[in-house]
């Protein structure tokens, strides 16, 4: 990886951040129109752009820590976030973040952001990832520390640039001591240990789901498998910023929303049956009938499913057609 000297985030450098607090993520419908109707001025050079297009604004507080990077984890160009691995360095009495551990920062920097199809605007995608990812976790409250990392707190990072600053936003979060799937081969693990893995994993993202979080990315690269867990392998679901606080396409709309019963848990059998593809991007760490397995593990919630739930999750003849997502 080539990077220029300027790039900020190198291993030993020390980063004052200042907490921050973000203004509510605006909807994908939303985030989609402003990017389809604000045309950047190709003219500018990437830093240009960055302070032509600063994040949204949020409120600032008097509170200033100091992280110091231990290991770039995911870091360069091309990237939706710039993932390290830091330690605390300064000596306040705030107590978050803590002081005794290792912990990450997830940056969203638009300067490094990645360009795909459908987010072509990398001062919004990164507005909308670093909001979204704030308010899931916030919500999620209940969670932290089990099927998703702890969360601590939302901040602000000023970088120089010739006489002024831009600014970027960043959230620091638990570090989980382990790999993501996708750095893992199936084939190293027993199906026995694969299928505990998918059981803890539909497990997990229906809990997301009963609290009204739809993680909307839930892939093996957003799947880490703790290895401290004296109980073996834990399931961990990261990356939160695509995440929508609720369960229709608009949740905004209380008609549409309460159609899919917010606030009820609903059964795997019916959310995760084979023809709805949930399933499909761990189509590598699977070699067993889905469904069968399926109706198998959780038998013992069939009892809780009303018909009013059978009709939200109805299973029509083209969905038994339709091909899987790519793994």
């Amino acid at each position: 990886m080539n990077l220029n000297k300027s790039f900020p985030y190198i291993v030993k450098e020390t980063l004052e951040i200042q907490s921050h607090i973000p203004e509510p993520p605006i909807s994908k419908r939303e985030f989609l129109r402003q990017c389809a109707s604000k045309k950047q001025d190709e003219s500018r050079s990437p830093a240009q752009l960055c302070f032509q297009n600063p994040p949204l604004p949020g409120s600032d507080s008097g509170n200033f820590v100091s992280i110091k990077i231990i290991q770039a984890l995911h870091v360069g160009y091309e990237k939706r976030s710039q993932i390290l691995r830091v330690r605390r360095e300064d000596s306040s009495n705030l107590r978050c973040p803590p002081t005794n551990q290792d912990i990450i920062a997830k940056i969203y920097d638009p300067l490094y952001h990645d360009y795909d199809i459908s987010d072509d605007d990398p001062f919004r995608g990164a507005d909308y990832d670093y909001t979204h990812e704030c308010a899931a976790y916030t919500h999620l409250s209940d969670l932290q520390g089990t099927v998703i990392p702890k969360f601590f707190g939302s901040y602000t990072l000023k970088l120089r640039f010739g006489d002024s600053f831009r600014l970027v936003r960043l959230v620091l979060l638990d570090w989980i001591n382990g790999p993501s799937m996708n750095q893992l081969k199936p084939t190293d693990f027993s199906r026995q240990e694969r299928q505990e893995i998918m059981k803890q994993i539909v497990d997990a993202e229906s809990s997301l789901y009963t609290k009204n979080v739809s993680h909307e990315d839930l892939r093996p690269q957003n799947v880490v498998l703790d290895r401290s867990s004296s109980k073996g392998l834990r399931v961990v679901i990261i990356d939160l910023g695509k995440s929508v606080i609720g369960r229709s396409r608009n949740p905004s709309d209380s008609q549409l929303e309460n159609r899919y019963l917010p606030g009820v848990a609903i059964s795997p059998l019916l959310r995760w049956n084979v023809v709805f593809r949930r399933h499909g991007h761990f189509q590598d760490w699977i070699d067993w009938p889905w469904q069968s397995w399926l109706e198998e593990q959780y038998k013992d919630t069939e009892a809780t499913i009303t018909e009013e739930q059978r009709a939200v999750w109805k299973i029509y003849d083209w969905m038994l057609e339709s091909k899987p997502p790519p793994s």
